[in-house]
């Protein structure tokens, strides 16, 4: 399959029961729905309206393009009691595979949109994804490598706040081993969902304030057909139906939570074979979303792709899109 056809199979994606409604045909548009990318080039937060393309509103801007705050690879906006709506950022790092993590208080970032960060830490094993875990304060990095000197293959830091309500730490309190882990998101049930290499993995959240921990419980596997197991890229929600997209290497699916019995457990339906999806999601209005990489451009890309139609911004490394809201899910 060319990489023409694989875009027209996501664009025009269909998924057999039960997941079939997740994945409708894309309704008349009637509201912006702005969405937002990380742009490795410029180490910028933009966000785009998809009906009136601009070169994007700055967000924010990394305090630096290079060391732990190269190649920005994840941003999530979330709802606190504290600092009312964040921003949740990490970088990848460069050269020994040190990166950053930070979390920035939209409302004090200044006016040339540097600044704001009110708790960052530097997070060893090449940081692919955040998410802060509501009501706890504790935050969660996905690594898709392990600390420098560890056997572990990558897994999830967890940083904890001293107190209720307080900022967590800068040292991670845990790590949680898990082979190529690139994203991790906050369940609104209470859990936190994560993919890594093969795995899509649910942990229950125990304890709180300092005493957060993560609990494994059950986990999807997936491989391309052939038995070896996929690199998973993202995971998002599906902002206009239930349950969740997750990208890998080899195609995008859909994710059900559901309870089955005294548990929970995943059902999964594929969406479309196109490969290295980088992120996927779809909007309120029914409008999905995606970053690819084309030929040539690795592992970012400078065009983002909807279901209405792609835009391209010259000189642009988008490597994430997310919808702008603070929603969980």
């Amino acid at each position: 399959m060319d990489r023409r056809t694989m875009l027209r199979g996501i664009a025009g994606a269909a998924v057999a029961a039960p997941t079939a409604g997740v994945l409708a045909a894309t309704p008349a548009q009637a509201a912006t729905h702005y969405v937002m990318a990380t742009e490795q080039a410029s180490g910028r937060i933009l966000r785009f309206d998809p009906d009136a393309w601009t070169d994007g509103t700055v967000l924010w801007k990394a305090p630096s393009t290079t060391g732990t705050w190269r190649n920005l690879s994840d941003v999530k906006r979330r709802k606190t009691a504290k600092w009312g709506s964040v921003m949740l950022v990490a970088s990848s790092g460069e050269g020994d595979h040190l990166g950053r993590a930070a979390m920035i208080d939209e409302s004090a970032i200044g006016s040339t949109r540097t600044g704001g960060i009110v708790w960052q830490a530097t997070v060893d094993g090449n940081p692919h994804s955040i998410e802060r875990i509501e009501g706890r304060g504790a935050i969660v990095v996905a690594t898709s490598e392990g600390p420098t000197g560890s056997s572990d293959g990558g897994g999830l830091h967890l940083f904890v706040p001293s107190g209720d309500g307080g900022k967590p730490g800068t040292r991670a309190a845990k790590f949680y081993g898990f082979p190529g882990a690139h994203g991790v998101v906050h369940d609104p049930n209470g859990f936190v969902i994560a993919v890594g290499t093969g795995e899509v993995r649910l942990y229950a959240i125990t304890g709180n304030a300092a005493g957060t921990r993560l609990s494994y419980r059950t986990r999807l596997t997936f491989s391309d057909g052939a038995g070896r197991a996929e690199v998973g890229h993202d995971i998002l929600p599906d902002h206009a139906g239930s349950g969740y997209f997750f990208t890998s290497s080899y195609n995008v699916r859909s994710l059900q939570l559901v309870h089955a019995g005294n548990s929970w457990q995943f059902t999964s339906a594929h969406v479309s074979g196109a490969d290295h999806v980088k992120a996927y999601t779809r909007l309120p209005n029914g409008v999905r979303t995606w970053v690819m990489p084309g030929s040539g451009e690795g592992r970012w890309s400078s065009t983002i792709h909807f279901s209405s139609g792609s835009h391209r911004t010259s000189g642009a490394r988008f490597y994430r899109v997310r919808y702008h809201t603070t929603s969980f899910g």
